[in-house]
Order: structure tokens, then C-alpha cells, then sequence
């Protein structure tokens, strides 16, 4: 029995249209050349190639209904660190806290609310503890800012289309252990689930996807990056359908991230990892892509209570639709980034993130392309678009462009 023209035209028309799969940049040929069971497909032979399409059938299966393939896609949104208070030096005059007090939940992430409840699935690195309790500043300790924000703040998130939280940062823990309770006891009370070094979460979607995420401060602790190799492994037993990894690493103010965090990212996808995001810098980093899989080493701040005048107000929102094709995960990138900045201010921060549009936008697209030339191919359009660049365009960013990398 032949697979009826239009259903096949859909299978061979989203492999055409939806990009050249994984990051080898394989022709459509070299794709379907996997499958020694069928002819190959290519765009210059659809015609006939439609003619091949066949799929052995018994006299009983003839008498069926044709097999549609079932297609769906799942929506992936991260942000940068989400402060969602003041360090222990403010005052209360022009505060996060007075923001709060004077404009409400609904203020704060105002602008992105309406890209964050129409995805699957939004995630934020919460850098901060939510409690009632005082804050006690250890003289003796190195630590210079403590970020402590009220328990009702979750609300700012779970309002706002937000479902996920990475806890694994180095402020969860400003108001000590019993702190860190207070914030997870914050997020569960309005639904919002979050993951913390050896606690792994698992999200399911309206339509049955399980995402499974896992959170750690790796930077430098064996301890910490057991945390997230252990947390791939648990989730893959839980067969969910994709894992993402919540790194916190780098080095604070620096564009490029270190040896430490691109080797980590590559041994985190090996292991099973399909998205890699990273926090901690405070400033964007480049994205790579790697054996198929998308690694953003730093997204900056986002909703950042934590410093009336940052050194860098811009930011950038990652978004990945994930494609399923009966059941089986597409090999292809569809991503974009979304420029932004902290503040709907250039003067102070507002603690209100707001799209970049005109030149502003196109300036930090060129940046983010420039951060993300050492590591191959991952480049974004003028609209934010991922595709992959010309391997001269490569050679000759390679060229022109000195980047250095730090080490660990």
C-alpha cells in the first residue's frame, strides 16, 4: 500500500522547510541516507521520490485508515537572573521593594507576560532567598551582597507565565538554610517548581510533554557538577522528552565564557542533556550549538532587583521550539533570542525588562553573533532567528575577531 501523496508531502516537505538537521550542517541526502530501508529523498527529485514512498502492508492493514504522522512541537522560554529583591546596603526609597509596594506583582514583568503564558514552558534562574527572616551579614565570610526578597514575590512569576525555577545559584542560600526552605516553600505554595542540586523537577505539559530540569552552582565544585551529571541520568530514567540543564558558573562581567564552562557544557550534552542554560556573569555570552544541542553559556540578568545601576542593562530571553514527529525528536534547531534590556529605562534600574527594538536591537543581535563566533556555526538573524553561518563567514569572523578564552 502506498503512504498516500499528501501525507507524504508533509514528511518530506518538514524536513525541507524545518532546516538541516543537528549541527553538521548534513545535506538532506546525508539524512535520509540513514535509513538503508528507503530510497533518499532530495529536493530536487520530490517528485518521483513520492512515488517511492511505500510502507509494507498486509491484506488486513489495507483495509485501514492510512497512518497521519503526528506532529507537535514544544515551546522552551529561559531568562537571565531574576533578583526578585534589594542587597542588604538599599534603603527603601526606590527599592525593589518599594516598586513592589507601589505598583504591585503585575508590574515587574509587565512586557513579557504575554510571550511567557504562550509557550509550553518558561524558566527562570531565581538569584535571590525569599523569607521573612532577618538577614544576618557574616563579617568573616567573603560574600559582599546578600539579595533577600519577601515570600509573596513569587507571585511576580507564577502571574506572569512562569513555571520553572533554578534555585542552584550562590544567593539561595543568603538567610542560610533555613532561607533556602523559605524560598522552596515559597514556590511550591504558588505551584511554581524548581530544581536544586540533587532535587530534580519535572514539568508536564497540557498536552503530555514531561520536561525535566536540574540545577546547580557548579563553578568550580566536584560536588556541585555531580549534582547536574546525576540529575541527566535520573531524569532519562524517567523517560521524560527533554533536559535541560541549569548551569550557574563563569566569571562575573566577562563576555566569553571560560574552558571550565565549555567543557562542562559538552560533557553535560554527552551525557544526555538537551538544552544548556547558563547564569551567573551577569552579562550575555555567546550560544553554541553542539552535537545538535544548544548551549547558552550566559543570558545576563533579567528582572534584577539587585542593582539600581547595572554596568550592563542588556539582556537576552532564549526561546527553542522542540519538534516531535510520532513520538521521535526532530534533529533540527528552531530557536530565536530575544534582545532586551533590564529596565524600561536607560537612566536607572526601573526592575522592568523591556524589548530592544530599531538599532538598540540590532546592536546586540551583532554582539551576541560576535560572542558566539569562537564556538562554530550558532548565528541569529535580524529578527533573532537561529541558523547556521557560512563556514567562510566563520573562518573569517576566526580572523577577525581576537577572543580569548579565561581558564579555571
Amino acid at each position: 500500500m502506498r503512504l498516500d501523496k499528501k501525507a507524504a508531502a508533509v514528511i518530506i516537505a518538514f524536513f525541507i522547510v524545518c532546516g538541516v538537521p543537528g549541527c553538521e550542517r548534513k545535506d538532506i541526502e546525508d539524512f535520509n541516507s540513514r535509513n538503508e530501508t528507503e530510497e533518499s529523498v532530495t529536493t530536487e527529485g520530490i517528485s518521483e521520490s513520492l512515488e517511492e514512498v511505500t510502507y509494507e502492508t498486509t491484506e488486513t492493514e489495507a483495509t485501514t485508515e492510512e497512518k497521519r504522522p503526528d506532529i507537535r512541537t514544544l515551546t522552551i522560554t529561559a531568562t537571565g537572573d531574576c533578583a526578585l529583591g534589594p542587597i542588604q546596603t538599599h534603603g527603601y526609597g526606590g527599592s525593589f521593594h518599594a516598586y513592589y509596594d507601589d505598583y504591585g506583582e503585575g508590574y515587574f514583568l509587565e512586557n513579557f507576560k504575554e510571550l511567557f503564558e504562550s509557550d509550553d514552558f518558561t524558566i527562570v534562574n531565581l538569584e535571590c532567598t525569599l523569607t521573612d527572616r532577618p538577614v544576618y551579614v557574616d563579617e568573616e565570610s567573603e560574600k559582599e551582597f546578600y539579595i533577600v526578597g519577601r515570600p509573596e514575590y513569587t507571585g511576580i512569576l507564577s502571574n506572569s507565565g512562569v513555571e520553572g525555577c533554578s534555585l542552584g545559584n550562590n544567593h539561595t542560600r543568603d538567610v542560610g538554610s533555613g532561607g533556602l526552605e523559605d524560598t522552596e516553600a515559597a514556590c511550591d505554595n504558588v505551584g511554581l517548581l524548581w530544581a536544586y542540586n540533587q532535587t530534580t523537577a519535572i514539568y508536564e505539559t497540557k498536552e503530555g510533554f514531561r520536561i525535566g530540569f536540574v540545577s546547580s552552582h557548579v563553578s568550580g565544585s566536584a560536588e556541585r557538577e555531580n549534582y547536574i551529571r546525576n540529575g541527566i541520568e535520573e531524569l532519562e530514567q524517567e523517560d521524560v522528552d527533554i533536559i535541560v540543564a541549569c548551569c550557574h558558573w563563569g566569571e562575573e562581567k566577562e563576555y566569553y565564557p571560560t574552558d571550565y564552562q565549555i567543557r562542562l557544557a559538552h560533557e553535560f550534552i554527552d551525557l544526555g542533556a538537551d538544552l544548556i542554560i547558563g547564569n551567573h556573569p551577569h552579562v550575555i555570552q555567546g550560544v553554541e550549538c553542539y552535537d545538535g544541542k544548544m548551549i547558552c553559556y550566559s543570558l545576563g540578568n533579567f528582572c534584577f532587583g539587585a542593582n539600581h545601576h547595572p554596568f550592563d542593562m542588556e539582556t537576552m530571553v532564549y526561546q527553542q521550539t522542540f519538534t516531535f514527529v510520532d513520538g521521535e525528536l526532530m534533529p533540527y534547531i528552531d530557536a530565536r533570542v530575544i534582545p532586551a534590556r533590564v529596565s524600561s529605562t536607560t537612566e536607572f534600574n526601573d526592575f522592568k525588562p523591556t524589548y530592544l527594538e530599531g538599532e538598540e536591537k540590532a546592536s546586540l543581535l551583532d554582539r551576541i553573533n560576535t560572542y558566539s563566533a569562537p564556538y562554530g556555526y550558532a548565528r541569529f538573524d535580524e529578527d533573532g532567528n537561529f541558523y547556521y553561518a557560512e563556514a567562510e563567514d566563520v573562518l573569517k569572523d576566526s580572523e577577525s575577531e581576537e577572543v580569548t578564552s579565561d581558564t579555571e
